[in-house]
């Protein structure tokens, strides 16, 4: 799944959300992206990947108070079809995803907490057979730290998945995932670097899969 980047979203814990270029590696992928304010409470991302995804995102933030914000974000994104690409030799043919992330924030001195939940609706462009059609659903908790110079993140997030393909309970299931990640709330020659570790854990079978899966990621903004 692509999102807006960990970095931008940690920082906006507890800034406003802030234009930058955001460039990560996970495993063989390498993501950019750029984020952009459009107002003080608005902001727009486009980005992409070594896989030839492609992304666009808006966002919007408020503070209720001195010690709660609420998060929006909307992501459209486009990628290639494998099942075309890989079985028929066909390009051109994309998969179509909406992303919603609704979330909010509880300030602490030197914490926050946030609660969140995503919808990400899943459409092959070729519906003649459509394999990784699918409504995914997922609630998170994540619990951060800050230090005068970093910050770390612990998170939790459980994921459901409906299957709408044409494949029988292929991408259906639960999953449970952990994530832990470090950043800098300075830059360090204008960039904010961060890094991550994650585990994915299907509950049984999840969008095919039936493994722990481990991920890394790292990355940087540079703010402008």
């Amino acid at each position: 799944m692509k999102t807006i980047s960990i970095t931008c979203s940690a920082m906006m814990l507890c800034t406003s959300a802030f234009a930058g270029i955001d460039l990560s590696i996970e495993k063989d992928v390498i993501e950019i992206g750029v984020t952009a304010t459009v107002t003080d409470n608005t902001y727009l991302y486009i980005g992409g990947d070594s896989n030839e995804w492609l992304g666009i995102g808006v966002g919007y933030h408020q503070f209720v108070n001195s010690n709660w914000k609420l998060d929006s974000y909307y992501e459209f994104s486009l990628e290639d079809d494998w099942l075309m690409g890989e079985l028929a030799g066909v390009d051109g043919v994309k998969t179509k995803t909406h992303f919603v992330d609704l979330s909010a924030i509880r300030f602490f001195d030197g914490y926050s907490a946030k609660f969140g939940v995503t919808s990400e609706f899943v459409r092959n462009g070729f519906t003649w057979m459509t394999v990784d059609d699918a409504n995914k659903y997922s609630a998170y908790f994540a619990a951060a730290k800050y230090f005068q110079h970093a910050y770390v993140i612990g998170k939790f997030e459980f994921h459901y998945a409906e299957d709408k393909s044409d494949m029988i309970d292929f991408n259906q299931g639960t999953a449970n995932e952990w994530e832990i990640s470090i950043g800098t709330m300075r830059p360090i020659l204008h960039v904010y670097p961060y890094a991550k570790v994650s585990a994915f854990s299907p509950n049984g079978t999840y969008y095919g899969m039936d493994d722990i899966d481990y991920s890394w990621t790292i990355g940087g903004r540079i703010s402008f």
